[in-house]
């Protein structure tokens, strides 16, 4: 394992943005592990797209990480579409990676994603203490 994967294997936790104008975004929770350059893992997010019963949408990652570069297809499970094409640069020394984000061809849409280990770390950390409260 070397250090990429070292640094990037774990629980992400971030946001995405859908144009310029969607300031507030939605937040997206993410699994990564990358072994020998490759990466994969899953993800969930709010469900703002599709018109189902289900809150929230989940989808398999399958990519590659070359230097500082992190590129990724992101395949929603149970929906018939084709995947998000990904492409971000690591950041802050691993802990956040930063990039954008691709769907359809020829009409495409594309927005931005940014997210980190630090923030995915605080968020289990005031869980804990809340539960040691409770």
């Amino acid at each position: 394992m070397n250090d990429v994967s070292i640094a990037l294997s774990g629980v992400w936790s971030g946001r995405f943005h859908h144009d310029d104008k969607d300031r507030e975004g939605a937040s997206i929770s993410a699994w990564i592990n990358v072994s020998e350059d490759r990466l994969s893992g899953s993800t969930l997010e709010p469900n703002t797209f599709v018109d189902s019963v289900e809150d929230e949408l989940d989808c398999l990652l399958r990519g590659h990480v070359s230097g500082d570069e992190v590129v990724f297809l992101k395949t929603y499970q149970g929906l018939d579409q084709e995947p998000i094409y990904c492409e971000g640069t690591i950041a802050d020394d691993g802990h956040r990676i930063v990039g954008n984000w691709y769907y359809g061809w020829p009409d495409e849409q594309s927005g931005t994603f940014e997210i980190s280990r630090e923030h995915a770390k605080s968020l289990t950390s005031a869980r804990r203490q809340q539960n040691a409260t409770s």
